[in-house]
This record gives structure tokens, C-alpha cells and sequence, in this order.
């Protein structure tokens, strides 16, 4: 299933050109993300004048419409869309022009629809740097996101659960969603998630913790305990050598609960769950 993105912009004056980018559009045929940059909307405010009261507007119209496919509104007409939100219908965004907001024509992208393609998609083309001061959103390079799509999931996706979301409809003691790369079982687990270390450490904390718990959840749930699952930590190493993050990567290195490994080595997983068998056991449609 083929994903595309579109960039929404602000046009503070149209015959000139210049636009600002303030959100983006993520999708395939099933889902999508769709997010807008507080700080970007702040610029363009700066910019439009009197029209800056309408960008909220815009704003709050486009949100809506995104998240109730079936309107009604007549208010709302203009921001209404067919069944799914595909790059047919990001092609017409593209072509509708209501001389504030503009929408790129899409472009594809050999990623899969996630979260994590979406936060470094997001960081680098809307936030750039500001996302880790601001948000301290986790976002990984387009570099460690190809090596785990290449690698991992497109060679495991038809075995295993990929790109999997943990709720408690999953796991109905789960008090918090998850999200993890794979995850199989054939006697022993075999899962990876993918964390990108330049973040900020308590982020990076939550993250690890969380792994930690769900993983524990699932071992209880099938009672499959001790040292033969397969819990693969996906993780490059971070820029800045010395800080909290980085020693916390290193200490991540010598744990016995997950294999830390680099985004080049997500083949290792692929063979893992190859040479065990692994497949796919969760109640998920």
C-alpha cells in the first residue's frame, strides 16, 4: 500500500509566493496523520495581517473535518472529503485554493504509514531542529527509518504483526498505548521497537520503560518467560557523545532484557524470527 504526504502552507500574500509550512498530511488508503506546527502558525500570524483571525478558523475546519469523515455541515462543505484520504483526494486539496491555506500536490514516500515516518517526515520538513526543543517528539532520521522498513518489516510483514499499536483491547490490562515494530511467537517471542535516542531522556526513560512493561505483559499473558525471548531494542547511537542519553544508550547496550542494535543490523530480527518461525498470535482484524 503506497503512502504519500502533502504539505499545507500559509500564503500571507499570494502574489509574491512566499508560503510558510504549518502541517502535513500523511496517508495511505487506510489511515493518516495530519498535525500542524504551533510555532510555524505563530509565524504566519506575524505575517497575515488582518487575515489572521481566518487561519484558526481554517485550522480548526480542517482538524474537524479530518477526524469526522461523514459531515454533513453545509458550513463545512468545502472542507469534505470522499471515504478514504488518499493521494486522489490530497491531489484535489491540492487544486483548492482559498488564497490562505495551500496544499502540496503529494509526493510518495517508500515508508510505511506510521507514527514514527510521520514524526521525522514532521521534523524535518515542517519543525526541522525546533521539534526536539519544542515537542520533544520522538523522531528518527529517513536514514534509520529505511534501514528498519528495508531490513525488518517489508521482509517480515506477511509472518509477523508489524507496525503493531498495543491498546487494552489487545492487552486489556495495557494502561497506555504502545507502538512496536514486529512482534511474533512460536515458543519464544521475537519483537523489536525502534527508539531514537536524540530526545530528550525522559522521554527516552518512558519509552524504554514502557517497552519494558509491555513486554513483560506479553510473557505473563502466554507464559513464555526467561532469557529465550527474542526483545530486540532498535537504536543508532546518539550525536551528542557524553550526554545523559548517550550514557544511557551505552548502559542499554549491556542489559539482558533487550538486544540493542543498530538500525544497519535490523536484519538480525528479520533472521531471528525466520530461524524461530515466528508468526503472528494476536486477536487483531
Amino acid at each position: 500500500m503506497k503512502t504519500y504526504y502533502s504539505i499545507i502552507k500559509v500564503v500571507p500574500n499570494s502574489l509574491v509566493g512566499d508560503a510558510i509550512s504549518i502541517g502535513m498530511i500523511l496517508s495511505d488508503d487506510n489511515s493518516f496523520f495530519i498535525r500542524f506546527s504551533n510555532s510555524k502558525i505563530r509565524i504566519a500570524k506575524t505575517l497575515l495581517g488582518d487575515k489572521k483571525k481566518l487561519l484558526d478558523f481554517f485550522i480548526s475546519k480542517i482538524e474537524e473535518s479530518f477526524t469526522k469523515i461523514n459531515i454533513t455541515d453545509k458550513e463545512m462543505n468545502l472542507f469534505h472529503f470522499p471515504d478514504k484520504i488518499n493521494s486522489q483526494y490530497l491531489s484535489y486539496l491540492h487544486k483548492y485554493n482559498n488564497n490562505v491555506i495551500q496544499y502540496d500536490e503529494p509526493k510518495y514516500i517508500a515508508e510505511s504509514n506510521t507514527s514514527n515516518t510521520f514524526d521525522a517526515l514532521f521534523s524535518l520538513m515542517i519543525e526541522n531542529e525546533n521539534l526536539y526543543k519544542e515537542k520533544s517528539i520522538s523522531v528518527q532520521s529517513v536514514k534509520t527509518l529505511e534501514n528498519i522498513n528495508k531490513k525488518l518489516i517489508e521482509r517480515v510483514k506477511h509472518k509477523v504483526h508489524t507496525n503493531i499499536k498495543f491498546t487494552d483491547k489487545i492487552i486489556p490490562s495495557l494502561y497506555f498505548n504502545y507502538e512496536m515494530d514486529c512482534i511474533g511467537l512460536n515458543g519464544v517471542f521475537t519483537a523489536a521497537k525502534s527508539i531514537n535516542f536524540n530526545q530528550s531522556e525522559l522521554t527516552i526513560q518512558k519509552e524504554v520503560s514502557n517497552y519494558y512493561a509491555i513486554s513483560s505483559m506479553l510473557e505473563n499473558l502466554k507464559g513464555k518467560y526467561g532469557k529465550e525471548n527474542n526483545f530486540y531494542l532498535i537504536s543508532d547511537e546518539p550525536d551528542n557523545i557524553g550526554s545523559k542519553e548517550h550514557m544511557l544508550w551505552e548502559k542499554l547496550r549491556k542489559g539482558i532484557k533487550f538486544k540493542l542494535i543498530y538500525s544497519e543490523e535490523a536484519d538480525i530480527v528479520a533472521e531471528k524470527i525466520e530461524e524461530t518461525n515466528a508468526g503472528m498470535f494476536l486477536p487483531i482484524d
